[in-house]
């Protein structure tokens, strides 16, 4: 179980990697697994805070925040504008 869930955290960071290195250089496939991942963390920064236990709370709110402003980043228009092809060619 232990080795199952090291290997899959790799894919899982490999896959974050990939897909940041593809926004970088704006393609529209990097989008996608960016926005997922940030879902996953708005519902476990919901869950920390829901569970009212000191630190926790602080730190789902830091990660609750984070999560939603790359969000939103991703979708603004510029965003969209520079990781599709009818974007500008700058």
């Amino acid at each position: 179980m232990s080795l199952f869930l090291v290997v899959f955290l790799l894919a899982v960071g490999w896959v974050l990697v990939v897909s940041a290195r593809a926004l970088l250089i704006g393609r529209r496939s990097g989008r996608g697994p960016v926005v997922t991942w940030q879902l996953f963390q708005i519902i476990g920064s919901v869950a920390a805070v829901g569970s009212g236990t000191g630190i926790a709370v602080a730190g789902g709110w830091v990660a609750l925040l984070i999560a939603v402003a790359v969000g939103v980043l991703l979708m603004t228009p510029s965003v969209v504008a520079a990781t599709s092809e009818t974007g500008s060619a700058d």
